[in-house]
């Protein structure tokens, strides 16, 4: 079987792990080349997520981070138009204990359902 990473890197849907604090831990490479065909720039291991999203967007995901620190949600979805159709986007958090330890992003290329 495959290690947990493995999986992740295989998978052909896009994955973005980010801290607390909106610095990416993890991506695979199909988020790689997702943020490539949308001409999305600044997606890097180490980096922070404002270095690839507009101020407007960093201040709806920090209040959605807040809401899953304070256990308001469990799992946040949007839908987005893109050039080649839609994408879904479904965000859910991971806990150390009680405190938020990172989220998972992942990126669905259509409509989910």
């Amino acid at each position: 079987m495959s290690s947990d990473n493995q999986v992740w890197d295989n998978l052909n849907t896009a994955v973005v792990i980010s801290d607390p604090d909106f610095n990416v831990t993890y991506a695979n490479k199909r988020a790689f080349d997702l943020f490539d065909e949308l001409k999305i720039p600044g997606l890097a291991i180490g980096s922070n997520m404002h270095s690839c999203h507009k101020p407007e967007t960093m201040v709806i995901l920090k209040k959605l981070y807040q809401d899953f620190a304070d256990k308001k949600i469990k799992l946040n979805h949007l839908t987005m138009d893109v050039p080649d159709g839609i994408i879904t986007i479904v965000n859910v958090p991971s806990y150390n204990g009680d405190a938020l330890e990172s989220v998972v992003e992942m990126v669905f290329e259509g409509p989910l359902g």
